[in-house]
């Protein structure tokens, strides 16, 4: 028996999707094939910046498009001589009715820049590696050949894409309004045993959470050594009404949610656990993870990463669950 439920639990874990890069693009899908395309840095143009193509599994879902805005007011994007205006706002996002004329101009240009109202150019976008991108984004969600497709359009209907999967169900159990079982200093320390020591990097001790359900609390305590220059890490425990404790389970991520946790914290509001790993000190790299407690464990429900070091922070969804 024990056997069957390790296999079923196998079979239930979590795959986020992976991500692909095409020279100064990257690209992936979550489990709900919805995608996204980062238009990254070059590394030849410190001047450079980024964008991002979201678009959504349905049939007809439009994408979406947004720009990393350079300090200076952008009005336009200038793509192989044509001006597409960005819509008003803190923002640059392009206007919806635009979209499609300006990813075929994109996959048409050698170059396209941000520019002020007077066409001074404020910043370079790189098409290289647009094309292969939105092209592997068609072909996760079934488009190429049809009227939807971005990259590789064909006379086939939008009603040939298939329908996006279902998403995963996390359940979360009802919320206790009794106060939550938290441990002392002294027990974290007993808990933490050998980390439990002064050395590069230390923090100092600290610990928070909060109720879980009617039998189960949360403690999430810092580790006050084992730390680097921007990830400090964390443990779990979940402490039931008896004051005992065991450590916190995780459903398996390949982002790194296991103990210790990395830059980890608890939202109360939103009942969520929350992991970043940090590729570097700017943050434009690295992965995040984000759970709900079921009742028994912590359940992946939304995962995100950024592969390339290339200066765009807007990560790209590679995991979605409903939570009920």
């Amino acid at each position: 028996m024990s056997l069957l439920l390790a296999l079923l639990a196998a079979a239930a874990a979590p795959k986020p999707g992976e991500l692909k890069t095409f020279r100064d693009w990257t690209v992936g899908c979550d489990n709900g094939r919805a995608c996204q395309a980062v238009g990254l840095m070059p590394e030849t143009d410190a001047e450079a910046t980024t964008m991002s193509i979201r678009r959504g599994a349905e049939p007809g879902a439009a994408p979406q498009l947004s720009i990393d805005p350079p300090e200076a007011k952008a009005h336009a994007v200038s793509v192989g001589g044509r001006l597409f205006e960005l819509e008003e706002g803190p923002d640059a996002s392009l206007r919806p009715r635009d979209a499609a004329g300006f990813i075929k101009a994109l996959l048409d240009a050698g170059e396209a820049a941000l520019v002020d109202r007077q066409g001074k150019r404020l910043a370079a976008l790189s098409p290289a590696g647009a094309s292969a991108a939105l092209l592997y984004m068609d072909e996760q969600q079934g488009r190429l050949g049809t009227v939807t497709a971005l990259a590789r359009p064909g006379s086939k209907p939008a009603t040939a894409v298939p329908r996006s999967p279902a998403l995963p169900v996390v359940r979360q159990p009802a919320l206790s309004s009794r106060p939550a079982r938290t441990l002392g200093k002294a027990r974290v320390r007993q808990l933490l045993g050998r980390e439990a020591t002064v050395c590069e990097y230390a923090n100092e001790l600290s610990i928070e959470g909060g109720r879980l359900d009617a039998r189960h609390s949360l403690v999430l305590a810092s580790h006050p050594c084992g730390n680097g220059a921007y990830n400090f890490m964390y443990s779990a425990w979940i402490v039931d009404e008896a004051g005992r404790a065991r450590p916190a389970t995780f459903d398996p991520t390949g982002g790194g949610a296991a103990d210790p946790l990395a830059n980890a914290g608890w939202d109360a509001k939103a009942r969520r656990l929350s992991t970043f790993f940090k590729g570097r000190g700017l943050g434009d790299c690295g992965s995040g993870d984000h759970f709900a407690w079921d009742g028994t464990r912590f359940r992946l429900v939304h995962a995100e990463a950024m592969g390339e070091c290339r200066g765009s922070i807007d990560y790209i969804t590679t995991w979605r669950a409903e939570v009920r």
